[in-house]
């Protein structure tokens, strides 16, 4: 037992001074600035999700998506223009829209307009959603559809969750990212 306990300590150990090693020997120390906050330049990223109503769905599209760096933690913002498809009874029905995303932390709120057609009907909704993210990367809200027209799919309920990442590859390297200009006044 006493082993066990002595190779799990070793084992730690070596993994955070190997963890603590490769942190120190990225970085430039005449470079880095801990407390520094910016806004990363907004840049077009890919946003691609899956959800679920009453039916499931996927959603692809596009987001105007920038990035807050603080050094407690990171947010982000941006308007989107996506795509909701699902197949329901044989027939797909597409839902275009145009919605506005901010993140901080763990927290993360949207909302959308969204256009629902089958190509022979239409219905419009307005969707406030709110949930969990991480840093704005991934995001797992619960929405609320408020339909604006008198006519309603089938499939297409009031309550939806979804799974949305948003594929910035800022992320990854935000020391490198590219900052957006401070205005001198």
């Amino acid at each position: 037992m006493l082993t066990e306990i002595k190779v799990v300590r070793r084992t730690v150990c070596f993994c955070a001074g190997l963890l603590i090693s490769l942190a120190l020997h990225g970085q430039d120390s005449l470079d880095t600035k801990p407390f520094e906050r910016y806004w990363t330049k907004p840049r077009y990223v890919p946003k691609a999700g899956v959800g679920l109503q009453e039916t499931a769905f996927v959603e692809v599209g596009v987001q105007l998506h920038k990035i807050y760096v603080h050094p407690l933690s990171l947010a982000s913002a941006g308007p989107y223009l996506t795509i909701d498809g699902m197949i329901r009874d044989d027939r797909v029905i597409v839902g275009p829209k145009l919605g506005y995303e901010i993140t901080a932390g763990l927290v993360g709120i949207a909302s959308d307009f969204t256009y629902y057609s089958d190509f022979k009907n239409h219905s419009w909704a307005f969707t406030p959603r709110a949930g969990l993210t991480i840093m704005g990367f991934v995001n797992l809200f619960y929405g609320r559809n408020v339909f604006l027209s008198d006519f309603r799919f089938d499939g297409i309920e009031e309550n939806r969750f979804s799974l949305i990442f948003n594929l910035n590859r800022d992320y990854f390297n935000l020391r490198n990212a590219p900052k957006k200009l401070k205005r001198k006044d």
